[in-house]
């Protein structure tokens, strides 16, 4: 991992992932997501627009071990 200008180490993996599947539970810093193939992903949602739980989406992640930081919601 690099890190930054103040020596700090990038938390986030390079790279994406995308998922697609049904929100299992969506608060305002935490989400869960139920993906088709059957694995359960925690996602990271800090400053984005709340989501019904049922509802279903694809997102592109970064890993943030062991979380995933959502980067787009389609």
């Amino acid at each position: 991992m690099s890190g930054t200008k103040t020596g700090a180490p990038d938390l986030l993996e390079q790279g994406t992932h995308v998922f697609t599947g049904t929100i299992r539970v969506w608060g305002s810093d935490y989400a869960e997501l139920l993906t088709d193939s059957g694995v359960t992903i925690q996602l990271v949602t800090r400053g984005l627009r709340p989501l019904r739980d049922g509802e279903r989406v694809t997102v592109v992640t970064r890993r943030y071990r062991p979380l995933y930081q959502v980067e787009e919601i389609n």
